[in-house]
């Protein structure tokens, strides 16, 4: 941390990009974050794939030190980098900062692109940017030849730091980057077998070194900035070894399975359906590759603490 961190009691606001883990459906011309909807549109929990609160709703909701307007760009199967196809469906994270971001909510920005309001007025002292991407990366590229993978992550890395130093010379100078969870260990990956698996820790373990590294250049070259890294990948592992390690994941009973009705996205935390054998809330794996609730709730919990200290 540098010494203008103000705590996380000060953060205002927070602008938030990534893939499904962190999306809740936000569109840029609806309802815009306020105090009675701090995440803007739409209602609560928004359109997540937990089915039902992810991480950035509780951090925003339930472990918030202050009134929180959270603007957030995530989009399922996003990825970082575009690599030029300015139509993906995905929504990479350049094209949810240089389209999206950029346009409407850059401090410089006075008339928004997308928004029917005026942009917010923020500061970067008191603004959050928080980045969580490399699910979609590593398993569109794991199974490629070492030559390919190796120039696909040499390329996502530029992306990411051109992405970044573009934010902080936008303003922003706090920065939460979050790693690539163990999903190795979920069902979409052991569905290929134990060389499948075996290939996708390693290009997880790449991916997450690069990440760190790339913090570490980043915060040695801008002396005033604030970054934190989130180790989701350490956190999923001791949550699916042992569930009742946590609070908040000592329901889980199964680790290892899904039940396909649960995944039909009714946003019920409740949902109990019979043929399933267990509510939902005691599966750890909401679907072949997204958890439930709980986890995300341990990782907010764990990212205010972070935050906090």
């Amino acid at each position: 941390t540098s010494t203008q961190w103000p705590g996380w009691s000060k953060i205002t606001h927070i602008f938030s990009f990534g893939d499904s883990y962190t999306d809740t459906g936000f569109q840029l011309n609806r309802t815009q974050p306020n105090p009675s909807n701090p995440l803007g549109n739409p209602a609560f929990p928004g359109r997540t794939f937990s089915n039902g609160r992810n991480w950035l709703d509780f951090l925003t909701y339930s472990y918030n030190e202050s009134q929180l307007l959270v603007y957030n760009f995530a989009r399922g199967g996003a990825s970082v980098d575009s690599f030029g196809n300015t139509s993906a469906p995905f929504r990479p994270f350049d094209i949810q900062l240089e389209r999206f971001w950029q346009p409407n909510y850059a401090p410089n920005v006075t008339t928004p692109l997308n928004l029917t309001t005026p942009a917010p007025r923020w500061s970067g002292n008191e603004a959050l940017f928080t980045m969580f991407f490399g699910i979609n990366d590593i398993n569109f590229s794991f199974r490629l030849p070492e030559s390919n993978r190796t120039t696909i992550s040499d390329s996502t890395f530029r992306t990411y730091k051109r992405l970044i130093n573009a934010m902080y010379l936008a303003g922003a100078r706090n920065f939460l980057f979050m790693n690539v969870p163990a999903v190795h260990r979920s069902p979409f990956i052991r569905s290929g077998g134990n060389t499948n698996a075996q290939a996708n820790v390693n290009a997880i373990q790449n991916f997450n070194n690069r990440l760190q590294a790339m913090i570490d250049e980043f915060a040695k070259s801008r002396t005033d900035v604030t970054t934190f890294l989130f180790d989701n990948f350490a956190l999923y592992n001791d949550i699916l070894n042992d569930p009742q390690r946590r609070p908040e994941t000592g329901v889980y009973t199964n680790t290892t399975g899904f039940c396909p009705q649960y995944s039909a996205r009714t946003y019920n935390e409740s949902s109990f359906i019979p043929r399933c054998g267990i509510p939902q809330r005691q599966f750890f794996w909401l679907d072949s590759l997204h958890p439930t609730p709980p986890i995300h709730e341990a990782m907010a919990a764990d990212v205010a603490k972070m935050l906090r200290n």
